[in-house]
């Protein structure tokens, strides 16, 4: 998966070593989900790497028909016949030379699918891509073909991102490569490619055309097809050649002269109020199970840079690097900037809001059990992943079922997640937590104590020959004199880390003539109010923000710092004071969480909560910095702790370990069964509980932006948002919108509304 931030354009999907591979068990298929249709004409080694792209695919129950396109270059045809004899999926048919229309038509009329995709012979997709398209149009009945966003590479490299969103802009011009999962119907209907057309455009003509049969299609927001732009290729040949591009869009315009009046325009269907949650699979995809270890399913919210996604990230690299395979489902829409990151230890991840309609996910979930033959689960941080637990237990009865938190938030759900895993701890094998105080505070909540397991955060700092060197080049980089100690702050800036109580301190510790150099590290909602603070204290000269950073020159940082700050509302145990503990970085805390089971005496200061909360992380900060030799001991005493208790391979031996209790608890232990119709009814519930979660959201950002736009208009009053709000429910329901349509109440309403009129 490619990092869109950076892009790494010479790793290709046929080159690329996975860290797993699919293979198709032996069971026997009924149909063929994806036929792959591709034209051959004296392709070279390059379609090798469109093979090993295609061979590396997570849904393997597809075909490939090839067309040979009346090759007449010796090598090409051994090579079309060497790749042919390694996988019986392969069909190779031969014709005279007729145009790639003409191949792929010809593929189609030899293919079986249930969709047939467009794969031209030198371009790539990534492993998860068939079975993307398949279950986005399996879910999303509405369109007729799909494809996603593009990596351009070759002679010419970049990200394309515009697609079949353009609607009908295409009628003035195509919109990106050709290769798109099509349902065989719509290809059918259309009448397939015009064989006529062998200069070129001639997927722009198909695509018209298939909007002229009422048929359109969505593109998935995610890298997934590899597109390779050759200098020296067949179109770009063409379009050197003369004023071919002009020509060809005045006759794009005469054949589908008038279309933009009737061009379709299907959108994603909203969730119904008590969707029916459908069970059974279209898809067929039996993969062989994992012969060295567990097959592990992370439901999580989602990959973006933060602690838990942190300790997610290790944990997913630890039980790979022991032959685990591991599944991952992200259940929110978000910027996922970490996939990548997710990527580098398994290919198979998919983020369900990007190509399934809600009420597919738990037959999803439950596909993908059955699919990798998953053994065990693990819910973390992913409300929806909770609600859907006991469908997926009901389904799957043979899977361990554990989930991970790491800190109560206590202004969010009556504790969020945590509160969750306390609700839902009766269809959970266990509950792993990252500190003793969640596990009392889960059981003062009525979890039954002996299902937790407490597991604290590992961490892994990266081995360091030349420390004073690197602290050296930090501190040059940064113009920071050597002997001036450096206060670090990361985490995200946000109400629960109090940046304004953190700006406070600085602000008094500066006045009070303490000296010292502060770096403040992370992203959040309350950047800019801090930034506006420090501004209004005028700490520019004493305080720098360094935004979100990669982890690496984050650990750097800490070879430069001397003491880490975090004045948090409330914690599990914050991996960022972990890490800073490790590189002999001092902690000056709130004493919140799980922090007293880390920070001892004389490994750093613990600051309560109170009135003389302010004073007391000052009388610590001057303590620290006053006295050298004290800050030195405390800096060797953190690294001694960490290297003893919170190792990174410490953590995952704790973490495999509990998934084998969590199995033989399974098994001597088991909970009681839930029932498939019970377990769909709450996974109906759980999809109403999104609905209505997602309207009120819907309501609340829509007047937050009416009140921004228009300040001078006033703000509603608690009474008459609350009115609003349910106005706009109930014209929602089949009751309100039928009486809105009729017209003689319609007709009445009018009468009543001039009558009221007339008598002001």
């Amino acid at each position: 998966m490619i990092n869109c931030l950076k892009p790494d354009f010479s790793d290709l999907p046929g080159r690329r070593a996975l860290p797993r591979h699919y293979i198709k068990s032996d069971s026997v298929i009924k149909h063929i989900d994806v036929s792959v249709i591709t034209p051959y004409y004296n392709t070279e080694e390059l379609f090798l790497e469109t093979f090993v792209s295609l061979q590396a695919q997570s849904l393997q129950n597809w075909e490939w028909v090839i067309v040979d396109d009346g090759s007449t270059d010796a090598s090409s045809l051994q090579r079309l016949a060497d790749v042919a004899a390694k996988d019986n999926r392969i069909k190779v048919i031969r014709q005279t030379n007729a145009g790639p229309g003409a191949a792929r038509n010809t593929s189609f009329r030899d293919s079986s699918g249930r969709y047939v995709c467009l794969l031209d012979s030198d371009d790539m997709l990534e492993p998860t891509y068939l079975e993307k398209c398949v279950w986005f149009l399996d879910s999303n009945p509405e369109f007729a073909f799909c494809n996603a966003y593009s990596v351009v590479f070759g002679d010419q490299e970049y990200l394309w991102t515009t697609g079949f969103e353009r609607g009908q802009a295409h009628l003035q011009a195509n919109s990106g490569p050709p290769i798109s999962v099509i349902r065989r119907a719509a290809y059918e209907e259309c009448g397939g490619f015009d064989e006529s057309i062998r200069f070129g455009h001639e997927d722009w003509d198909f695509w018209l055309a298939m909007a002229k049969a009422g048929h359109w299609g969505f593109t998935i927001r995610e890298f997934l097809q590899w597109y390779r732009k050759r200098g020296d290729g067949r179109f770009e040949q063409i379009m050197r050649s003369g004023n071919v591009n002009e020509e060809f869009e005045k006759m794009m315009r005469r054949k589908y002269d008038g279309l933009e009046k009737h061009f379709p325009a299907p959108v994603q269907r909203p969730l119904s109020p008590y969707e029916t949650i459908e069970t059974d699979c279209a898809a067929s995809n039996s993969l062989a199970p994992n012969p060295d270890g567990r097959r592990i399913m992370f439901i999580i919210p989602w990959m973006t840079t933060g602690g838990a996604d942190r300790v997610n990230l290790d944990l997913i690299e630890g039980v790979t690097a022991r032959g685990h395979d591991v599944t991952i489902c992200s259940t929110l829409s978000a910027n996922h900037t970490w996939e990548h990151q997710f990527s580098r230890f398994t290919p198979d991840i998919f983020i369900l809001p990007n190509f399934l309609h809600a009420s597919d996910y738990p037959r999803f979930l439950a596909y993908l059990i059955q699919s990798r033959k998953i053994d065990t689960v693990v819910i973390t941080g992913s409300t929806i992943g909770y609600q859907l637990l006991p469908y997926l237990r009901a389904v799957s009865p043979g899977v361990a079922f554990v989930d991970m938190c790491h800190v109560e938030e206590p202004h969010w759900l009556n504790g969020g997640h945590p509160r969750f895993a306390v609700g839902y701890q009766d269809a959970l094998e266990c509950n792993i937590v990252t500190s003793g105080h969640l596990a009392g505070w889960m059981q003062d909540r009525g979890a039954d104590g002996r299902r937790i397991r407490v597991m604290h955060t590992g961490v892994r700092t990266s081995p360091v020959n030349h420390p004073d060197k690197v602290r050296q080049a930090v501190r040059s980089e940064l113009k920071i004199p050597d002997d001036v100690p450096v206060i670090v702050f990361a985490g995200r800036i946000c109400e629960q880390k109090r940046p304004a109580l953190l700006a406070e301190i600085l602000r008094r510790a500066r006045d009070q003539g303490m000296i010292f150099q502060a770096l403040i590290i992370g992203e959040g909602e309350l950047k800019s109010q801090l930034r506006d603070l420090l501004d209004q204290y005028r700490l520019s000269e004493r305080v720098r923000m360094l935004d979100s950073i990669p982890h690496q020159r984050w650990l750097d940082i800490l070879i430069a710092s001397d003491i880490f700050l975090l004045p948090s509302r409330y914690e599990g145990i914050s991996i960022a004071l972990l890490e800073s503990m490790a590189s002999g970085v001092v902690p000056v805390a709130a004493k919140v969480g799980g922090h007293e089971e880390i920070v001892g005496p004389d490994a750093g200061i613990l600051i309560p909560h109170g009135e003389n909360e302010v004073q007391e992380y000052l009388n610590a900060l001057r303590r620290l910095l006053s006295d050298p030799a004290a800050l030195m001991n405390m800096s060797r005493q953190c690294r001694a702790f960490a290297a003893s208790r919170l190792s990174w391979e410490g953590m995952i031996d704790r973490f495999t370990s509990l998934l084998d209790e969590a199995h033989q608890l399974r098994v001597q232990n088991p909970r009681c069964p839930i029932s498939p119709g019970f377990g769909r009814e709450l996974a109906s519930l759980s999809l109403e509980y999104k609905r209505l979660g997602d309207a009120v959201d819907w309501l609340w950002s829509t007047q937050s932006r009416s009140a921004t736009a228009d300040p001078a208009s006033g703000a509603m009053s608690p009474e008459a948002q609350t009115i609003a709000r349910f106005a706009v429910l109930l014209s929602r329901t089949r009751l309100v919108r039928s009486i809105v349509r009729n017209p003689y109440l319609k007709a009445a309403g009018k009468r009543i509304l001039k009558w009221m009129g007339a008598l002001r």
